[in-house]
């Protein structure tokens, strides 16, 4: 037998790789990419910085393995359930123009050949820019950003049998190559494990207890892909890594795992001071650990290094041990999982929850609405990096 991720001989029973760490049970696919690049309801580093950062002890003339430099991006696009095979991430569609979207330049017609039959400007391909929707309730958008080349962020969501909510993000690590197939690779696969997994029950303390160990499972075999993607490279020097988020919606429950500093915030409705809000994550990187030896968030978020991240998923990885939260909801509200691409421009939950409420004014009906307006509020900041949004709406249920 071999390793479906890395191709390594494996045992007949073995649950995990020896060589590379991934998960050798088979999971079930819940959702698949449809033709039109984005998710559709079946009824429909950052590790680093978008200028680019080093992990922990890196040089920026010569670094090692497990010591590189690490940044990330994001998409748009809409599907019917996704496939959790490899050869998703190479299919034609990420690479493939949707002449169903109207050109981002002037609004007209694009043409077959990807170009817009007016004023000729280039269409986004669905790697670039991709959205995945489940009714008004889930929806999420990717986007590449102005600055970036190619969009080094992904992203995953899915509703599961038992109608847990899951959204998943990674960034990749643009200065590591292939960093985009890692990231795309890890956030399909968490997503996978997530959404079939079993309904909760019991007290809330049983269904955290339930959860923490498949949110750890779900970033291994993430981790495990990550791997898999530098080993089907041949082992590069820099392999490809990207951060991890993944987050749960069990009715009144809210539970998250991480790995780096990609984010997730719970946002209840409503603004202004008056408004509640709390970011989830606490990130893996040096930003963190200045605020900890006594700088201000402020002060902190304006270091070039505060995105230098300690903790990612990818072959060099020292520590790819997520962190888990876990906390029940009592109003109605958001959960919103993003990459640095969006939070480096708004990363408080006042700033967060401002913007939420302002695309709701502005007539944002839904949540895919709801992203796209705060990944086009990242553009409009400046688009320094991938943006990926991802919302949940979370209604709990009545005592």
């Amino acid at each position: 037998m071999t390793c479906t991720h890395c191709g390594a001989a494996v045992a007949a029973g073995d649950a995990f790789c020896e060589a590379c760490g991934g998960d050798l049970v088979s999971v079930p696919a819940s959702t698949a990419i449809s033709g039109t690049g984005s998710v559709a309801d079946t009824s429909v580093p950052t590790g680093p910085s978008s200028a680019g950062s080093s992990p922990v002890g890196s040089s920026p003339v010569e670094s090692s393995p497990g010591a590189h430099g690490r940044t990330h991006q994001i998409v748009p696009g809409t599907a019917a359930g996704r496939s959790s095979a490899p050869a998703t991430i190479s299919a034609g569609i990420w690479t493939a123009v949707d002449t169903s979207i109207p050109c981002t330049a002037c609004g007209e017609i694009v043409a077959d050949d990807g170009f817009c039959t007016v004023c000729g400007h280039r269409a986004r391909t669905r790697r670039e820019h991709w959205t995945e929707t489940h009714g008004d309730r889930v929806g999420a958008v990717c986007d590449k950003g102005i600055s970036h080349a190619r969009n080094e962020d992904a992203m995953a969501t899915a509703i599961g049998p038992a109608g847990v909510v899951v959204l998943v993000v990674c960034d990749g690590v643009t200065t590591a190559p292939e960093s985009d197939r890692a990231s795309l690779a890890a956030s399909l696969a968490a997503a996978d494990v997530l959404a079939a997994q079993p309904a909760t029950e019991g007290s809330v303390a049983a269904r955290i207890s339930a959860w923490e160990p498949r949110l750890v499972a779900a970033c291994r075999v993430a981790n495990g892909e990550a791997v898999g993607v530098a080993r089907a490279l041949g082992d590069p020097r820099e392999p490809p890594s990207c951060t991890f988020v993944a987050a749960v919606v069990d009715d009144d429950l809210v539970v998250t795992a991480w790995c780096g500093d990609s984010r997730a915030y719970w946002l209840a409705d409503g603004a202004g001071p008056d408004a509640v809000g709390e970011q989830l994550t606490i990130d893996h990187s040096l930003g963190t650990e200045m605020i900890r030896s006594g700088m201000t968030r402020e002060q902190a978020e304006a270091e070039a290094t505060s995105h230098t991240i300690t903790r990612w998923l990818g072959a060099d990885s020292i520590d790819a041990t997520p962190e888990f939260r876990a906390m029940q909801v009592d109003r109605a509200g958001w959960l919103l999982v993003c990459s640095d691409g969006l939070w480096n421009y708004a990363s408080t939950p006042a700033e967060l929850s401002a913007l939420v409420e302002q695309a709701r004014a502005d007539g944002a009906a839904t949540a895919t609405a709801i992203a796209e307006s705060l990944a086009a509020f990242a553009n409009a900041c400046g688009g320094r990096d991938n943006i990926t949004v991802a919302l949940a709406r979370c209604e709990p249920p009545l005592p």
